[in-house]
């Protein structure tokens, strides 16, 4: 969000039209100072940050419990971001002030503890840069080649949290997503937040290559979806080619002449390739959202969803709507609903359900023990705060 500054602050803030004698270097050696108190301030602010972790590792030795490892917290870290918008009162726009406290946030997690983001990779994804706007430059990134390679990491401990696409508001569900949490043995992954990051998608080609030239184009099933119309008045006929990530496809593209890729525009420096086109996608408001993956959820936010999922008996007349009416009974609102088969027999499939609450309220529970009963099984995929713009 940016802060908006009325016609009269913008004018008290315009530099002067000419310098009085010894006002520039009085107004560095202002900036000078102001720098130094930033540095102490951030400093002090960072090793408060060490204490906070040394004084969770104390508590937990007291009690004989075992000390909390996750030092980010998306509740916490949605708390600081809001209250920050409440501070700024300008010029810099919240969006910038928030940019700033990212970094200081990563700074901060990487003295307490070594954390690694893994992402669909190669390098240039829109995984790889949703993964770098959560977490800042401080945090080290373990590229991937699956999505379900993001989740094995994630599960088998060897980083710290994992990055995967979810759904794009214009193209719907990732399916291989969806169908990795099917698999997934229950407890192993939980998602710990939602991240949004706004897509415009870029036609990039071989630097050999001229427009008249292309043959093949490279993309994911989601980069193709995102933009049919491009495609359909500007590429007909040219070969549509599928591949793991958008930024594979760049990294194909730059090997072959006659190719081009549908990527990132980071992607162009990346992999050499020329622009031939920006923001082909379909909507100026084309939007993916990511979820972060850890071995837990985060603790309640006091504005959350849940994600689940789950079979019933489909030779049981009304299974699915009697599940489902369990929640409208508790007055639980459904965001989302998807489906994919379940691979355990033709035509039985698993339900994926977005509910508002957090899986520790006790509204909550109560509602999916009453959809227990209607339901072959049912597994909790974790809970996040709401983050949607």
């Amino acid at each position: 969000m940016l802060t908006k500054i009325s016609a009269s602050k913008q004018l008290t803030m315009s530099a002067p039209t000419q310098d009085t004698p010894g006002e520039l270097p009085r107004l560095r050696a202002r900036v000078d100072t102001l720098d130094a108190e930033l540095v102490r301030l951030l400093n002090e602010r960072a090793s408060i940050s060490v204490g906070i972790g040394l004084a969770k590792r104390k508590d937990a030795e007291k009690t004989g419990g075992v000390a909390d490892e996750h030092i980010h917290r998306p509740s916490r870290e949605m708390q600081i971001y809001e209250r920050l918008e409440t501070l700024n009162s300008g010029p810099l726009p919240t969006s910038a002030i928030q940019s700033i406290f990212r970094e200081v946030m990563s700074a901060s997690i990487s003295l307490q503890k070594e954390t690694t983001i893994a992402f669909l990779g190669p390098r240039g994804t829109y995984s790889h840069q949703a993964a770098f706007e959560r977490f800042g430059d401080s945090c080290q990134y373990v590229e991937q080649e699956t999505i379900k390679d993001v989740f094995d990491a994630v599960a088998g401990g060897s980083v710290t949290y994992g990055v995967v696409p979810f759904e794009n508001s214009r193209f719907g569900s990732v399916q291989p997503t969806l169908d990795v949490f099917c698999a997934l043995p229950g407890g192993k992954v939980q998602i710990r937040a939602e991240h949004y990051l706004a897509v415009h998608h870029v036609l990039l080609r071989n630097k050999d290559t001229t427009r008249g030239q292309i043959r093949k184009i490279y993309s994911h099933a989601q980069g193709f979806g995102q933009c049919q119309t491009f495609l359909n008045q500007h590429m007909r006929g040219v070969e549509r080619v599928n591949v793991s990530s958008t930024a594979k496809a760049a990294e194909l593209a730059s090997r072959e002449h006659g190719a081009a890729a549908i990527c990132s525009l980071g992607c162009a420096s990346i992999y050499g390739l020329d622009v031939e086109e920006k923001n082909i996608e379909d909507a100026a408001d084309n939007t993916t959202r990511f979820f972060i993956l850890g071995n837990a959820s985060d603790m309640p936010s006091g504005n959350d969803r849940t994600l689940v999922f789950f079979t019933v008996d489909h030779r049981q007349p009304g299974a699915l709507c009697d599940a489902l009416n369990t929640l409208k009974t508790r007055n639980i609102n459904l965001t989302k609903i998807d489906s994919r088969p379940s691979g355990q027999r033709p035509w039985h499939y698993f339900f994926f359900l977005e509910l508002t609450g957090h899986m520790a309220d006790e509204q909550v529970k109560a509602a999916l023990a009453d959809m227990n009963a209607f339901c072959l099984d049912i597994t909790m995929l974790g809970s996040y705060p709401a983050q949607q713009p």
